[in-house]
């Protein structure tokens, strides 16, 4: 959050990596159609070499998702000076571009994004939801909830992972909110607009990451800075048929100055967290794997290229990284 360089779109090529983990792989408790069996016995990380620059931004980028239908990664400047902030695209040839700018003020300011299986790009935006082709030209799906006699809008929404029925979760952990959060939902968003609170949590403020597991069964919503005392954790949410929420527990703690942000799957069910201390994977069961270490506090992942095996990572830094590992992810 610190830089506020103008972007410098450098077309530096994809790399694929690797660094060294240590930790043995187990039974996949999950698996997801067209995947080769043998890499969902696969230890995710071992053998992964040391991160390598995909571009060289200058700015905090955020938002990152693999839009397979169009070949490229995009991502966004959600903080930055001039016009810096906005919705960004990088192509397998590491070239980039703007895709259109964001206002602040305006509510409009793109911070998180998904793909639906139709290959529409959903935007998640400080103060509403849009949908787009490609980028270009949104059309709004929602900007508040129901609430009092009216519409309440939205404060300061954060992620969004889409379920395969179309229906969206979106995290909002309540960043504007004065003099203490007061947010801190998960929304449910219907492909028409229709927007129910998935989950509201008054005494655990900000909910940030959120992904679903290989089945669609299960939700993980991350919570980036809980009570004082309590070390930030993953959620792990059973979805009821209807796509409400239903019995909920911790999944795993991390360290207390962690700062957990985004988080991914793979086909395996192992679970992706950005955070502090780089990528730390997790087995489907809450066992941790290991973590990979990244020059820059991450802030995003996501899974792309033919294979789904390149993991790419947004930063607090400079730039955004990539990693190859060993199982498919999921593009959500």
């Amino acid at each position: 959050m610190k830089r506020i360089n103008t972007l410098l779109l450098l077309a530096i090529p994809l790399g694929l990596l690797g660094a060294s983990c240590s930790s043995s792989s187990e039974e996949p408790t999950e698996n997801v159609s067209g995947v080769n069996p043998a890499d969902l016995q696969k230890n995710p990380i071992q053998g992964v070499g040391a991160p390598k620059v995909l571009l060289e931004t200058g700015q905090y980028t955020d938002g990152p998702v693999w839009h397979a239908k169009e070949g490229v990664l995009f991502f966004t400047v959600p903080i930055g000076a001039g016009d810096a902030p906005g919705l960004y695209r990088v192509r397998t040839d590491g070239s980039a571009m703007k895709v259109r700018a964001g206002d602040m003020k305006a509510g409009d300011l793109p911070v998180g994004n998904a793909v639906t299986k139709g290959g529409e790009l959903i935007t998640v935006e400080v103060k509403r939801i849009s949908r787009s082709a490609a980028g270009a030209d949104p059309a709004p799906i929602a900007s508040g909830y129901p609430g009092g006699a009216g519409v309440s809008a939205f404060d300061t929404l954060n992620d969004v992972v889409v379920h395969e029925n179309g229906s969206m979760y979106v995290t909002d952990p309540g960043y504007f909110a004065q003099p203490a959060p007061t947010q801190n939902r998960v929304y449910r968003v219907m492909p028409d607009g229709a927007v129910t609170i998935a989950a509201s949590f008054e005494n655990v403020p900000r909910p940030n990451g959120i992904a679903l597991s290989p089945d669609q069964k299960l939700l993980y919503v991350g919570f980036e800075r809980p009570p004082a005392g309590v070390k930030p954790y993953i959620e792990k949410f059973h979805l009821n048929p209807d796509g409400s929420l239903a019995e909920h527990a911790k999944f795993v703690e991390l360290d207390m100055d962690a700062s957990p942000d985004g988080i991914e799957v793979d086909a395996a069910g192992n679970l992706y967290v950005a955070n502090k201390a780089g990528v730390t994977v997790f087995k489907a069961d809450g066992k941790k794997i290991g973590n990979v270490a990244i020059p820059e506090q991450p802030t995003g992942l996501a899974f792309g290229g033919e294979d789904l095996k390149t993991l790419f990572i947004t930063t607090q830094g400079k730039k955004i990284y990539s990693i190859k590992v060993n199982v498919p992810g999921l593009n959500q």
